[in-house]
């Protein structure tokens, strides 16, 4: 396979995630009736940011969660706030955890809802080939640094498998970011529904969920994902992959936060 270690970086626990709050589930009788296909982008289709790349540094904990508050700022906001926040202010400043070599998603909310992150144009991505840049006290430019963060109450956990509030979630507000466990066979990954068929365990990888469908070949229900490996990979950047029995643990590592609008 490679040194493909860099394509990944987050460190997914055996257990539940511990530190913040599970999400309750969505009252079954409240919930509207969920579309079977729904995909931010046509939702929302100036907030939904484009696909970003990591290069060869674990850093996609600091994308996805970027990406997904990014997204999420513009559509609680109603597109005034439109800005694509910087996943180098997190890879850098972020003590709680390990730059390239990966992130956890507990610390890094815990990051996002107390510190925040500046802009991409602040900060714009220099770890692309691994090294880390010591963190900034003002933006590349020299201009002070404004936080964005995360409102610390919101911040929440799926149960696993509780697939309808996941849903539930997207399409109320937003991409959700998730987590699973790769599989060599994924790094093959060009269309369709991705579920693990062959090869070994390779590491955990957050990625952003924005939304759902039915694939209408094989009749498998999917999650429409971001990726971060640029746009020249899988679908444009994006890829569909099983939902609805935890394929891979990635029902298991679902969160979900908005951001905090002062």
């Amino acid at each position: 396979v490679g040194d493909v270690s860099q394509l990944f970086g987050s460190f997914l626990t055996s257990g539940r995630p511990s530190v913040f709050a599970l999400y309750r589930p969505v009252d079954r009788n409240r919930v509207t009736a969920l579309p079977d296909e729904f995909d931010s982008r046509d939702k929302w289709p100036k907030c939904i940011h484009p696909i970003r790349n990591q290069e060869h540094c674990g850093s996609c904990w600091a994308f996805s969660s970027t990406e997904m508050l990014s997204d999420r700022f513009c559509v609680a906001s109603n597109g005034t706030i439109n800005t694509v926040l910087s996943p180098q202010f997190m890879v850098s400043c972020d003590k709680l955890d390990a730059g390239c070599r990966g992130g956890n998603m507990d610390t890094l909310w815990r990051f996002l809802t107390t510190t925040g992150t500046v802009t991409d144009e602040c900060w714009p991505y220099e770890s692309g080939e691994g090294d880390v840049p010591r963190c900034r006290s003002t933006c590349v430019n020299g201009e002070a640094m404004k936080l964005f963060k995360a409102d610390g109450r919101s911040v929440k956990n799926f149960r696993t498998g509780d697939v309808l509030s996941m849903q539930q979630e997207i399409m109320e507000r937003g991409p959700i970011m998730g987590g699973f466990m790769v599989f060599e066979d994924f790094l093959q990954y060009s269309s369709g529904v991705y579920h693990h068929v062959t090869g070994r365990l390779l590491d955990g990888h957050a990625i952003k969920v924005v939304g759902w469908g039915v694939d209408s070949k094989s009749k498998k229900p999917y999650w429409i994902i971001a990726n971060s490996w640029g746009s020249d990979w899988g679908m444009n950047g994006f890829f569909h992959f099983l939902r609805g029995n935890n394929e891979c643990q990635i029902e298991q590592y679902m969160y979900t936060a908005q951001p905090l609008i002062q």
